[in-house]
């Protein structure tokens, strides 16, 4: 494996500082953190965690949840390749970080950069290979990640999917459908999703829409954010169906917030030996 961290320091302003035993990397002013990345978990996947509301304490993503220990704030996954699962930690499914560049620049006006190439071993058989670059641009009450992946298929035709789609008596979308970049919300937030049909909440999920909208409010404090997560047009099967969790009530009224596009909510994605796909995402936090 191959690590190199490009590490700036500034004071006052608004600063990169890079934690120097995990080399996490966070956007910080007056003592409070914009965003942290996360070069890898555990399970070998890197990840934002926090994504703050800008200006407060207040954390809009949940890291590693009672319910669901493998959610990991802002993060990608596949569910399933060639029927492996990538998604839960397990050993027949690996996700491998190979190299990673991390760049911090001097000052805050410059984008942060983080570019990375994946494995993913299918019981000890690379599948996949993916080359991965983030970009993070920050403003003073707002960031966007800047989100582009793209995978190749090695020696074997691979299936990308996700545990089948199935509604519930009322005809809402409750099981499966989950694969791709996900963002899981934090607990003690209000939270209203909208997407480009107007559809809200739960019936978000499933639909095809080039983005969705998030407002959040944390209920103890009255901070607010709007958060803009949206499909690049030439993606895949754009615009995306979504896959969208939005219960107050789930695990003992803690409530369960879980969104991210889907392109293979409905049907699998194939990939023959050497052929690729790329996928491009926009996600931004704006404080109100």
């Amino acid at each position: 494996m191959i690590w190199t961290l490009v590490a700036c320091y500034a004071s006052a302003e608004p600063h990169f500082t890079t934690d120097t035993s995990s080399g996490a990397v966070s956007l910080q002013e007056d003592g409070k953190t914009y965003w942290t990345y996360v070069q890898q978990s555990k399970e070998g996947k890197p990840y934002f965690h926090p994504l703050n509301i800008p200006g407060t304490e207040t954390s809009l993503t949940s890291f590693r949840p009672p319910d669901h220990a493998w959610h990991l704030g802002l993060w990608f996954s596949w569910k399933f390749i060639n029927m492996v699962n990538f998604w839960e930690p397990d050993s027949n499914g690996v996700t491998r970080v190979l190299s990673q560049t991390v760049t911090p620049p001097s000052n805050s006006n410059q984008p942060f950069c983080a570019d990375t190439v994946l494995a993913y071993i299918a019981q000890g058989e690379e599948l996949v290979r993916e080359a991965r670059s983030i970009r993070v641009t920050t403003g003073e009450e707002s960031y966007t990640i800047a989100w582009d992946s793209t995978f190749t298929a090695q020696k074997r035709e691979v299936s990308f999917a996700t545990t089948p789609v199935t509604k519930d008596k009322t005809g809402i979308w409750a099981t499966g459908g989950y694969a791709g970049l996900m963002w899981r919300f934090s607990d003690g937030l209000a939270l209203t999703y909208t997407n480009d049909l107007g559809k809200t909440d739960v019936s978000t999920c499933g639909e095809k829409s080039a983005r969705l909208e998030i407002f959040a409010e944390e209920k103890a404090t009255g901070a607010k954010a709007k958060i803009s997560f949206c499909d690049h047009p030439e993606n895949p099967r754009h615009p995306s169906p979504w896959f969208a969790r939005h219960s107050t009530n789930a695990h003992g009224g803690r409530g369960y917030y879980l969104v991210g596009p889907s392109a293979i909510f409905y049907e699998p994605l194939t990939l023959s030996p050497g052929t690729t796909v790329r996928f491009r995402y926009t996600v931004s936090v704006e404080r109100l």
